[in-house]
């Protein structure tokens, strides 16, 4: 037991809760009634938990999405329980046993498995549907799960470079007839911003829609942007807010963009976590457009 809890993270209720979205109330009584983990407990007499409990909850997640009683899955072994979660693989659904897989190989920094998985998902699926439904919602939970400190950066930046290889694989790969007549996209991260894998996400589905693509990558200055302009006469902006600049900041970031931009004919369009805590319509105007989800820019380009 020692050595098993020196080699494994801890993890509390509240981390539980984000990582399966199991409702703590609910692993309690689940803990209470049918004895389906064990939580450990500090010196100071606080619950904790090992991995073995989150990836038992995490399928037992699946189970419960596709019908099955509790009551029915506490009598099953973790070997039954394992065994079905990979047979509901295979189909489509809500794709939760997929996500649930992707997030055991971040958990154990398993780079086979990941590989795996996403080759299986690719088999069964096609591409598009493992990038956009499978990776792309993935995508969305590692955004949540670090903002509220479910995962360490370790987690964080094991799974996103892995998926980074991927979606710039896919995107290399990838040969459509551009579109006509369109407007040339610029996608870029602000000053000190370097989370990357949604604009990524944006780059692969809008090169998937025949659109061209210019894009700078991490932590491009706004003075950089207008230098942009100036040399490519591109105009049309795409960005993503997830640490940078800080929801109150992003207003000073908008002026400054106006400034530097003047009554130059230029369009810009933003999501992300810091946009989640500002009222969105206050800020859309005939230059700035604020979407409430990566998807949804990735629509308004249809």
């Amino acid at each position: 037991m020692i050595v098993e809890e020196l080699m494994t993270n801890k993890y509390s209720i509240k981390d539980l809760e984000q990582l399966t979205g199991i409702k703590a109330h609910t692993i309690r009584i689940w803990e209470q009634r049918y004895n389906l983990i064990c939580p450990r407990r500090t010196d100071t007499n606080i619950r904790y938990y090992l991995d073995n409990d989150l990836k038992k909850l995490l399928n037992i997640s699946v189970l419960i999405k596709n019908g099955i009683k509790i009551s029915k899955i506490s009598k099953m072994s973790d070997e039954q329980i394992a065994s079905l979660v990979l047979e509901y693989s295979k189909y489509k659904g809500e794709y939760e046993a997929q996500i649930n897989g992707l997030k055991m190989a971040m958990i154990d920094f398993d780079v086979e498995y990941f590989d795996k998985l996403l080759s299986q998902c690719i088999f069964n699926f096609g591409p598009d549907t493992t990038f956009n439904q499978i990776l792309g919602k993935f995508i969305n939970e590692i955004g949540i799960l670090w903002q509220t400190n479910a995962i360490s950066i370790a987690h964080e930046h094991f799974i996103s470079n892995l998926i980074k290889q991927k979606l710039f694989s896919a995107i290399d790969q990838m040969i459509v007839n551009p579109r006509p007549n369109t407007e040339p996209i610029v996608l870029y991260l602000p000053e000190s911003e370097l989370h990357e894998l949604s604009l990524l996400y944006i780059y692969y589905n809008l090169k998937k829609k025949g659109y061209k693509i210019l894009y700078l990558g991490q932590s491009v200055p706004a003075e950089n942007l207008k230098e942009i302009f100036d040399k490519t006469g591109r105009r049309l902006f795409i960005s993503i807010f997830t640490t940078n600049p800080f929801s109150e900041q992003i207003r000073e970031y908008i002026r400054k963009l106006d400034d530097l931009f003047g009554n130059n004919d230029c369009w810009f369009h933003f999501s992300g976590y810091q946009t989640q805590n500002i009222d969105i319509e206050s800020f859309n105007n005939e230059r700035f457009h604020f979407h409430v989800s990566v998807e949804a820019i990735c629509n308004s380009f249809d």
